[in-house]
């Protein structure tokens, strides 16, 4: 498909932001995340039942909308300030708003693996934070009237929490609810500390010169009741908790697993892994933190396991749930008694770069993943309807991240990896046990 930009734009809040609030001071755990930009894509289908509003009435809906937004969440039309006081300037140069014709239908890209290239053109975004906007929002249109959103954020400003907030107060005001618009903090620096910790050299897996594919493994309602099901019974559960494991535990493990095994069968030893994944400390903390707060709130938690059996190389799905389920429990009593700002920081900091460390080492068999469930990332409607289908961006490192399916009521496991390995997973015969 051709994608061709029409127009690009800075879109600055509605109102100037005042000059008692230009400087926002990052905290050490924003200091602790890597320039990169992070994405996720809505795509929409026409909506037949409103067949009189256009392209430009909806985009034009889309801009006035984002600039009223932009006034409750100034940071995001700032910059990035790099230097021995790393803040964000929040000079309100905008947000670059990106308008773009698509030549082809969107429902090719509703079924089926993703063309990662045409995603990478469908969600442009910059190579260096500094300088340059934190926010990137392409809209695309395409031959049917439907619609591929893509909206690129730098972690410097904040998690997938303060994302999912942001997009869901820009969908509602674009609706015309202003008033169900929840008020954001970005007061964090008031209760965790701005002095810069150590900085782990924390690099995504890239691989090298091999070219990445993106593929989507689909687990319904059905397949997730029968997985947690099966994890129930099958895991013995060392916390001695015998409630079900949840949806996101159930397919990390499963595909979890998968991946121990292709790497273990790959390098002919009974390798240890490390497997980790980014934990949402908003009410996991004993720290009074400001409602709604915006910013990087999250540790990245994780596990490395023991010598495998002797004799014994593929792990069992059993196996990874427990270690799954016991890696987010110790994380949760960890963080839960935390009551110092200081502490917590110090805490998250030194976790990440011991995990650093370990993985250097390139002696274990890595495996990590995001969950994007619960966010309500599939309720932005910005006026003409739910999106049909959430994804993440085009990722240029190895990447899984789970997204609710809200066709089935599932979950979608976003998968990034290069071609040999994808077609291990895909023809793994637990996991084509539970996928459609």
């Amino acid at each position: 498909m051709k994608v061709e930009v029409r127009w690009k734009k800075f879109v600055k809040p509605s109102v100037p932001t005042p000059n008692n609030q230009r400087k926002l001071k990052l905290t050490s755990l924003d200091q602790l995340q890597m320039p990169i930009y992070i994405g996720v894509m809505f795509y929409y289908r026409d909506n037949v039942e409103n067949p009189g509003v256009d392209i430009s009435q909806r985009l034009l809906q889309m801009e006035e909308s984002l600039s009223e937004t932009l006034t409750l969440f100034y940071p995001m039309a700032g910059r990035y300030i790099e230097d021995d006081d790393c803040f964000i300037d929040c000079n309100d140069l905008g947000v670059e708003l990106v308008y773009a014709k698509v030549d082809g239908q969107i429902v090719k890209l509703l079924h089926g693996d993703p063309d990662i290239d045409l995603l990478e053109r469908l969600s442009k975004y910059p190579t260096n934070v500094v300088g340059n906007p934190l926010v990137v929002i392409q809209v695309n249109a395409f031959e049917c009237s439907g619609l591929a959103i893509s909206v690129r954020f730098t972690h410097k400003i904040g998690d997938m929490y303060t994302m999912a907030m942001f997009i869901n107060s820009w969908a509602t005001t674009c609706r015309g609810n202003v008033d169900a618009i929840v008020t954001p903090s970005f007061e964090l620096s008031s209760v965790l500390p701005v002095k810069g910790l150590a900085v782990p050299n924390l690099s995504p897996r890239r691989i090298g010169n091999e070219e990445l594919i993106m593929s989507r493994l689909r687990f319904n309602a059905d397949a997730l009741s029968k997985l947690k099901a099966l994890a129930r019974d099958d895991a013995k559960d060392s916390m001695g908790n015998n409630s079900r494991p949840s949806r996101v535990e159930a397919v990390s493990a499963l595909l979890g697993r998968a991946f121990v095994n292709i790497c273990r069968n790959k390098h002919g030893e009974q390798r240890t892994f490390v497997v980790c994944m980014p934990v949402n400390l908003r009410e996991k903390i004993n720290l009074a933190i400001p409602a709604n707060s915006c910013g990087n709130l999250f540790a990245v938690t994780w596990v490395q396991s023991g010598q495998p059996t002797a004799g014994k190389i593929e792990l069992e799905f059993d196996g990874m749930v427990n270690v799954i389920r016991d890696m987010i429990a110790d994380a949760k009593t960890k963080y839960a008694t935390v009551a110092d700002g200081e502490e917590l920081c110090s805490m998250v900091g030194d976790s990440l770069a011991e995990f650093v460390k370990i993985l250097a080492r390139g002696k274990d068999c890595p495996f990590g993943f995001s969950s994007w469930c619960r966010f309500g990332l599939c309720e932005n409607d910005f006026g003409w309807g739910r999106p049909v289908l959430v994804s993440n961006a085009s990722s240029n490192f190895k990447s899984i991240f789970l997204i609710d399916d809200e066709e089935t009521g599932g979950i979608d496991a976003w998968i990034t990896t290069d071609e040999d390995e994808m077609i291990l997973v895909k023809q793994d015969p637990e996991i084509l046990k539970f996928t459609s």
